[in-house]
C-alpha cells in the first residue's frame, strides 16, 4: 500500500462523518472499472494498429495519421493510467502486458509502467521521483525529455533495477514486432513514428511538467489552462480524460479513488513535492469541495 493510500485510510473514519467532500470506500475502483479501462485500453490499442496498418498498405492517406493517431494516443494514454492503479500486471491479459504501440524498438511494458508510476506517487516531484527528469528544468528541456521517454525509462529501469528474464523476452518480442511494422512501409512509418512520438512529448509534457512545475518549484499544481481550453479538451478527448488532468492534486492525494469522484481544490492549493504527511490531508480535507459533475 502507497503512503498516501495508509495515511487516507487513517483519516476515513473522520471523513466520512465530518468531511462529506472527502472521498470514501465507495468511491475507490472496482472490478467494474477495471473492466471498462480494460476494454478501453483494447479498443484504442486495435484501433492504433489498424490505423497504422491501413496507412501502412495504402488503404488509407497517411495524412490521416496525423488526426487519428494524437487522439487515440491521448485516450489510451489515459485510459492505461486508469487501469495502472486497479490491477497489476499479473491481473491483467497479456496483449496489455506488452503496452506496444510500436513507439520504439526499446521500451518497457505494462509490469515496469506500474512500478515507476507508483513510485511517482510516493515521491511527487521529490528527490526520488523516477519521472524528475521530465519534472524538473525549463519547458523545452522538460518536452524534450517527454519525448524520448520510451528509451530514457528502459535505460533508468535497468540502471535501478536491472535485467530479469520476463523484461528480456517481451523485449525481445517488441523489438521483433517493432522492425517488422518498419519494413512495411518504412516511409509511411516515419509518420506515424514522428506524430506519435510528438505526441508522447507533449503527452509527457503537460502531465509532468506543467502538473509539477511551476517556474522551477516543483509539487503539483493545478493544471495551467483557461477554462475554455478544457472544455475544448472534454468535447476532444472526452470528460473522463480530462478529469485527470484537472483533479491531478485530488488523484495524488487518493490515488485509488475514481476520477470522477474526486473532490476539487482551489487553483492555489499546492502539494509539496515528495511523500505527503498526515499535515498535508488534513490541509487537503479542509479544502475540498464536492466533484464537479
Amino acid at each position: 500500500m502507497t503512503a498516501a493510500a495508509q495515511l487516507t485510510n487513517a483519516h476515513a473514519p473522520q471523513a466520512a462523518s465530518a468531511r462529506p467532500s472527502v472521498p470514501g470506500v465507495s468511491a475507490s475502483r472496482n472490478d467494474a472499472d477495471a473492466g471498462r479501462y480494460l476494454r478501453l485500453t483494447l479498443g484504442h490499442t486495435l484501433a492504433m494498429y489498424g490505423v497504422l496498418a491501413g496507412a501502412l498498405f495504402g488503404a488509407m492517406p497517411a495524412w490521416l495519421l496525423l488526426l487519428a493517431v494524437p487522439w487515440l494516443y491521448v485516450r489510451l494514454s489515459l485510459g492505461l493510467h486508469e487501469l495502472l492503479h486497479v490491477r497489476a500486471a499479473g491481473e491483467v491479459p497479456a496483449f496489455h502486458r506488452l503496452a506496444m504501440v510500436f513507439d520504439t524498438p526499446f521500451g518497457l511494458g505494462y509490469r515496469e509502467h506500474r512500478a515507476i508510476h507508483f513510485c511517482h506517487h510516493r515521491f511527487g516531484g521529490g528527490e526520488r521521483d523516477p519521472e524528475r527528469w521530465q519534472i524538473a528544468g525549463s519547458h523545452l528541456r522538460a518536452f524534450a525529455n517527454a519525448v524520448t521517454t520510451p528509451e530514457r525509462s528502459l535505460v533508468e529501469w535497468i540502471r535501478a533495477r536491472g535485467i530479469d528474464a520476463p523484461l528480456v523476452r517481451a523485449g525481445a518480442f517488441r523489438l521483433v514486432c517493432f522492425c517488422a511494422v518498419v519494413a512495411i512501409n518504412p516511409a509511411v512509418f516515419l509518420v506515424y513514428w514522428i506524430v506519435l512520438r510528438t505526441t508522447i512529448g507533449g503527452g509527457g509534457f503537460v502531465f509532468h511538467h506543467l502538473l509539477h512545475n511551476r517556474r522551477g518549484a516543483l509539487g503539483t499544481y493545478a493544471l495551467p489552462f483557461s477554462q475554455w481550453v478544457v472544455r475544448t479538451g472534454r468535447v476532444i478527448v472526452g470528460v473522463e480524460p480530462m478529469l485527470i488532468l484537472t483533479q491531478h492534486r485530488s488523484h495524488h492525494l487518493w490515488p485509488d479513488v475514481r476520477v470522477r469522484d474526486l473532490p476539487h481544490f482551489p487553483a492555489t492549493f499546492v502539494l509539496p513535492p515528495g511523500p505527503l504527511a498526515a499535515t498535508v490531508f488534513d490541509a487537503a480535507a479542509c479544502l475540498a469541495l464536492p466533484p464537479k459533475q
